[in-house]
């Protein structure tokens, strides 16, 4: 059964903006991305709807993977955010972003050694803490919103099997408050998704492509079912991985081409 709170609004991180999210929470859902694409269906989201699941049931992850949360061990949410004026050639900075919100909210929580794992992975001391699920919206080809799930291993000690897998108590080796967290988290997002008209791509993506886990090193890839190595050296616009391969030779793929591998 959902439990709704009354409706909350917070005030924005800056006296400049006049932004708001605001905040609906809910015992149990099965995923916080379908629980905003049904209400979008339905014409019920406003810009910046955040919904909070005590417990996701069902929660996804990229590529179809199921994304394993833990009831109150676990922070799990999703964001609606329009954009209407919005170039759909630009939807990737979205995520970019997002991670840099994410990334900007662990550190000043002192988490240690945070860094992105392309595409949308955020870990800490190389083993993934969070992850991030974008649905974007698009009419006649335009972007029109964006549905933003976000999954944070708080205090879990247990990972099922999962071996690169991580929480903030198990890197920092003590016991986090939930709210606190979604708090501090919560400011540099929404100053991320409510300014993102007005923020320089150019910085955007630099800023991005230095937290970028294994940036100028060696790192494992796959390609069609085969595996190779190869050097991070940045993103496009477009969300392509920019790679150096072993004879030297440039390579831009994209996330449906292109998995990389924890493995050195």
């Amino acid at each position: 059964m959902l439990f709704f709170t009354n409706l909350l609004l917070f005030g924005s991180v800056t006296s400049t903006s006049m932004s708001y999210f605001n905040i609906i929470k809910l015992n149990a859902t099965p995923s916080t991305n379908d629980f905003l694409k049904e209400r979008h269906q339905k014409g019920l989201c406003l810009d910046g709807d955040l919904v909070w699941a005590q417990d996701q049931t069902s929660g996804r992850g990229q590529r179809n993977r199921t994304w394993f949360s833990s009831p109150e061990d676990s922070l799990t949410f999703s964001i609606y955010k329009t954009y209407e004026q919005f170039y759909s050639a630009n939807a990737f900075s979205i995520s970019v972003a997002v991670a840099l919100g994410i990334v900007t909210g662990l550190q000043s929580q002192g988490i240690p050694n945070v860094s992105i794992k392309w595409p949308n992975d955020i870990l800490s001391d190389n083993k993934k803490i969070a992850g991030i699920l974008i649905e974007n919206i698009f009419m006649q080809g335009n972007l029109k919103a964006t549905i933003i799930g976000i999954g944070l291993n708080v205090n879990q000690n247990k990972f099922n099997d999962l071996p690169n897998a991580a929480s903030l108590a198990s890197v920092t080796k003590r016991q986090w408050d939930i709210n606190q967290v979604f708090n501090e988290l919560k400011i540099p997002l929404e100053k991320m998704l409510f300014s993102l008209d007005s923020i320089s791509l150019k910085e955007l993506f630099l800023n991005y492509s230095n937290l970028l886990w294994k940036k100028d090193e060696r790192a494992v890839f796959e390609k069609e079912g085969q595996m190779f190595n190869a050097i991070t050296k940045g993103v496009t616009k477009l969300g392509c991985l920019l790679l150096e391969d072993e004879a030297g030779k440039r390579l831009e793929l994209n996330s449906s081409q292109l998995r990389m591998h924890y493995e050195n």
